[in-house]
């Protein structure tokens, strides 16, 4: 259940961004991903409940720890902006973690492990989907960047 609350309060960030009126902050990517992890974890913990999404979890906490420590840094005002250089390795962490998702629900897959086929199958297809959204996330934020400052 804790973890079913984390990802409702992560899509709450999305009502906050368009409460406030920063409709800069709220792209698909942001809505998809955060509507997403929602309805995946529900049908996870319904229908799975064991521990195949365990080093998934650990791996995902890990990538938010990062991330939200360079929120945390960045709210610090500018004095600290110099120390900020590695906002586009936190995408990297989020394009490895869909990466070895696709991986391991695919091995979980072809070695017939006992998983819902169904729900293993829209893991992976949604893996791909967060990879493709997370990859032009990464394209338009820090390489057209470096392109267009050349």
């Amino acid at each position: 259940m804790v973890v079913l609350s984390s990802k409702l309060a992560d899509l709450l960030d999305t009502i906050f961004f368009v409460l406030r009126k920063k409709q800069s902050h709220v792209s698909f990517l942001h809505v998809y991903h955060h509507s997403m992890m929602l309805v995946s974890t529900w049908a996870y913990l319904k229908y799975i409940r064991g521990e195949q999404a365990g080093l998934i979890g650990l791996i995902n906490s890990g990538v938010h720890v990062a991330m939200y420590s360079y929120y945390f840094l960045a709210a610090l005002g500018p004095a600290i902006q110099p120390y900020l250089w590695w906002k586009k390795y936190i995408t990297k962490l989020q394009l490895a973690q869909f990466i070895f998702i696709i991986c391991l629900f695919t091995c979980l897959t072809v070695f017939n492990c006992e998983m819902p086929r169904k729900l293993t199958y829209y893991i992976i297809a949604n893996g791909f989907v967060f990879l493709y959204l997370f990859t032009q996330f990464y394209f338009r934020s820090y390489l057209n960047k470096k392109q267009h400052s050349s």
